[in-house]
């Protein structure tokens, strides 16, 4: 298989919409989306179940600058569910030049799950890589266009609306997308750029030393995704309770269900591939993520110990 010149992925990250966090076994029944395939399961540092790997095809375009490159092949697609509570839906490409300038039969796409090829011609291997990770990350879609938040939104939407899962999450939040790609750099990488683009919405380009590491790079954007999510989540919650009376019940219904059920699930990099672990390093030196995480769950605790005390003070029983 030819060396990539791009991989493009995206992540969607949510709450599991049930009452209570997913065992072992519930997680395993939830995530097999195909027969005969075995869910991947760790218990430390933390309880990560990951779903087997689903292929979707497509024969689209994607934005090489002011131009258009055509590719066919496959996107992988899969879930991850992380402390039985935090659920996500991943998709990506490896994006590969063509050996021939011609579409072929889809047993040869099928047969290179995640996969797609370029079968339009193209610059050299660098300048096009380059390219189609910026059309990629700043560049429209229309119809014709590669769709990943598509792709992982309809997978994210199936698990979601299983019959299994009883609809009743104890924090209501939102969902947040990272959009990621990743590419080959030597001794250039490993290196990590973070944009937020708006409030739900964020962007990282990657660069990694070798080709083996681009699966890496997967699993290192899942573990940066969940911990956005729980920022994000915590932040907006602490926002949320500012608009009730210390002392009032929605005040504490607000806050009290997020530090028990989300405040442990913070150990940024745990399960972060080896070779991409100096990333989190970095990240969490500018922009500080951990250092965010703690100021924000002592806020959390103190607002909830004046909330208390105001209650008390004026006899409120929740």
């Amino acid at each position: 298989m030819a060396v990539p010149l791009v991989v493009l992925g995206e992540i969607r990250t949510c709450l599991l919409p049930s009452a209570t966090a997913l065992t072992q076994a519930q997680a395993r029944e939830l995530l097999a989306l195909m027969p005969g395939s075995a869910v991947r399961w760790r218990e430390r540092p933390g309880r990560l179940a990951v779903s087997p790997t689903i292929a979707v095809g497509v024969d689209c375009d994607l934005a090489l600058g002011e131009q258009v490159a055509r590719i066919v092949g496959t996107v992988a697609t899969s879930i991850v569910l992380m402390g039985g509570r935090v659920l996500q839906s991943s998709a990506r490409t490896r994006v590969v030049r063509a050996e021939e300038k011609r579409r072929r039969t889809w047993s040869h796409y099928v047969s290179q799950k995640g996969v797609t090829e370029v079968i339009s011609r193209i610059p050299d291997s660098a300048t096009a890589g380059i390219a189609f990770a910026e059309g990629y990350l700043t560049g429209p879609v229309d119809g014709d266009t590669l769709d990943l938040a598509s792709i992982s939104e309809r997978l994210l939407a199936r698990i979601r609306a299983d019959a299994r899962l009883d609809q009743d999450p104890p924090v209501r939040t939102r969902t947040t997308r990272l959009r990621w790609t990743a590419s080959i750099g030597g001794n250039a990488g490993p290196r990590a750029e973070l944009h937020l683009d708006d409030d739900s919405i964020r962007s990282i380009r990657l660069i990694v030393r070798h080709e083996a590491d681009l699966g890496a790079a997967q699993r290192f954007c899942e573990d940066l995704a969940a911990h956005d999510w729980l920022l994000t989540v915590l932040a907006e919650a602490l926002d949320e309770a500012d608009r009730f009376p210390s002392h009032s019940p929605e005040r504490m219904n607000t806050l009290a269900p997020v530090l028990e059920h989300l405040a442990g699930l913070w150990m940024p990099g745990g399960h972060a591939p080896a070779q991409l672990r100096a990333l989190w390093k970095e990240l969490q030196a500018e922009p500080g993520f951990s250092r965010q995480w703690t100021t924000l769950v002592a806020r959390l605790r103190d607002t909830m110990a004046v909330a208390t005390l105001e209650a008390l003070r004026h006899k409120v029983f929740w």
